[in-house]
């Protein structure tokens, strides 16, 4: 697995970060659900998990769309959220600069 806390993501380390129109990762596309999945860092690993959204979460795998539902995942990992394609990276980019807004 990749460890996210030599790739400076530290400060992601155990927060619970929802992905989606009305999430902390937000995403303006109206085939994202208002809270589509949720990301978060456990030890160092990233585990992703769909909440029930309408159109699903999908991995991109050997060029073909697989359904997810849950589980660990590489940084570098390529996935579908709606009609739109993004890394784990991205979107843990995006969590970060929101982690950034409120310190602990």
């Amino acid at each position: 697995m990749t460890n996210t806390k030599q790739d400076g993501n530290k400060r992601l380390e155990s927060r619970t970060y929802i992905i989606g129109r009305e999430g902390h990762i937000y995403i303006n596309d109206p085939t994202v659900s208002k809270q589509h999945a949720e990301i978060q860092v456990v030890n160092g690993e990233v585990y992703l998990r769909d909440l029930g959204s309408t159109n699903g979460t999908f991995l991109i795998k050997n060029n073909r769309l697989v359904p997810f539902h849950e589980g660990y995942v590489q940084l570098h990992q390529p996935i579908v959220l709606g009609n739109r394609q993004y890394t784990i990276q991205s979107l843990l980019e995006i969590a970060g600069a929101f982690a950034a807004q409120f310190p602990d």
